[in-house]
């Protein structure tokens, strides 16, 4: 085991960048500012693609700390707005969802197992089973909230499937999602014009990357963990197999029909990406050089 490093002062850690990173550091009273926003230990998770090929330590010649707080302003504001645009995606079906169930088997139909397919988690529990238990829990959470005091009061604690799903995670709609019988998770696909193969994956993204956003993590240059399933002609945006950003980017856009929230949400990132430009490496978010076409189209 190794002991942890010890803590540094602002112009310690400015001295250690320069001399141990080899980061350009011009002006020390910047420097200090910008240490003093945001720490170094989240700021150097932007400095990776951007370090010495024999020495992981030091940054290559050149690269500045004003360089990678950029690339950190960059990520930050990138997020804001997607995760802007994922909300409405979120809320859309939450809306679907839910209209779809309280039609089909009544307002407290979803909480009828054998309505679902018997899938399990990892730990063999069923997801059903799963995906209810988390919702009596934010039940709990949220028991002041004046919508559950009524259902509560009102309703002996029973709540129809359009008030339920206000209380379900991403995760855990996504998941009700997954459990829907093939016949009843086509009927959603239809609503974005696509397959329940293609809309299931594509909402497991969008969960990921809003998890992402809402936790303030770095989104830029980061291998994902869910792969949303692209159409033939978009399969070539995942090259070497390395998941990033952009196919999540085509997800939404077939999901919002190129309507106009994602027009909106199209010019907004080219004018931060524009802003940015000279931080900014596309290909760590798996941007194509043609992506402005590819999105627009």
């Amino acid at each position: 085991m190794y002991p942890l490093k010890p803590a540094l002062t602002y112009p310690e850690q400015i001295e250690r960048l320069k001399n141990v990173h080899n980061l350009t550091i011009s002006d020390d009273a910047v420097a200090f500012e910008i240490l003093k926003k945001v720490n170094y230990y989240r700021l150097s998770a932007y400095g990776l693609g951007l370090t010495q090929k024999n020495d992981k330590e030091k940054y290559l010649d050149g690269i500045s700390l004003e360089h990678i707080f950029r690339l950190y302003e960059f990520d930050s504001r990138f997020r804001n707005i997607l995760v802007h645009v994922i909300e409405q995606l979120e809320i859309q079906l939450r809306t679907q969802i839910s209209n779809f169930l309280a039609l089909k088997y009544g307002s407290e139909g979803y909480m009828d197992s054998t309505l679902f397919t018997d899938k399990k988690t990892k730990d063999g529990e069923s997801v059903h089973a799963a995906v209810i238990a988390n919702f009596k829990k934010e039940c709990g959470h949220q028991k002041n909230a004046p919508f559950v005091k009524h259902h509560m009061d009102k309703y002996g604690g029973h709540f129809p499937v359009w008030v339920a799903v206000e209380l379900f995670t991403f995760g855990n709609l996504s998941s009700l999602y997954s459990i829907m019988t093939l016949e009843d998770r086509k009927e959603i696909a239809k609503l974005y014009n696509t397959e329940p193969k293609y809309l299931g994956s594509w909402i497991l993204a969008l969960v990921e990357i809003r998890n992402i956003c809402a936790h303030y993590s770095r989104l830029y240059n980061m291998p994902l963990k869910q792969s949303p399933h692209l159409y033939p002609e978009h399969k070539k945006y995942r090259a070497g197999g390395i998941n990033k950003v952009f196919p999540a980017l085509l997800s939404i856009k077939r999901m919002l029909n190129n309507d106009t929230r994602w027009q909106n949400f199209e010019t907004q990132l080219e004018t931060l990406i524009d802003e940015y430009s000279d931080v900014v490496r596309l290909s760590f978010m798996g941007f194509p050089e043609d992506w402005k076409e590819v999105l627009s189209n």
